[in-house]
């Protein structure tokens, strides 16, 4: 529980009778690794954060999955836009490890909007960090070759490499796996 005040409080801070406000509404849930968190067509009912593990999110095209992003420990987890929304996903977010996360349902969170100032900001600054990200990535793909994606993910997130399958690393970089086979062996 301590993780989720750590990470709200890296954007805003709670005195301790929002803090007692908020803590109840969180809850751990637990994945084995290959478990589904979320399906493609349901609607996303948890914002989460990860405690451990890695989780891909990826969306099936062509007969392929394509993967389109990764959480892991101290990060965001779920489809973000089914969960604002309520809307059915057009994604499916899988535990790669064996997962932990702190969950809030949205109608809790959703609340604490209404009842805690802090948090209705604390919502606001982590969407604003989500379509950052989001128009990051678009950018890098549209504009950098492969093996200047492949160098930030090694500068952002080098650990991944230990953790998840090669054919997904190159499907979220938009690469053949033999064209990320080659750059693991010579970008060092």
């Amino acid at each position: 529980m301590s993780l989720v005040r750590r990470t709200i409080e890296r954007y805003v801070k709670l005195t301790d009778a929002e803090w007692a406000v908020v803590a109840p509404h969180w809850q751990p849930r637990d994945f084995p690794r290959g478990a589904f968190i979320t399906r493609t067509g349901e609607v996303e009912p948890w914002f989460s954060i990860v405690e451990q593990g890695v989780q891909r999110l990826f969306v099936e095209h062509d007969g392929s999955e394509v993967c389109v992003g990764f959480a892991y420990d101290g990060s965001w987890s779920g489809v973000y836009d089914s969960f604002v929304t309520r809307t059915p996903s057009r994604f499916a977010v899988q535990a790669v490890t064996d997962s932990r996360l702190w969950s809030i349902r949205r109608e809790a969170l959703y609340g604490l909007y209404d009842t805690v100032p802090a948090m209705d900001r604390w919502g606001r600054l982590i969407l604003e960090e989500l379509l950052i990200g989001r128009a990051t990535r678009e950018i890098e793909q549209l504009t950098l070759d492969a093996e200047a994606r492949y160098r930030n993910l090694i500068r952002r997130s080098p650990h991944l490499l230990q953790l998840v399958a090669q054919k997904d690393i190159a499907s979220y970089l938009r690469m053949t796996p033999e064209t990320f086979s080659r750059l693991r062996a010579r970008v060092r």
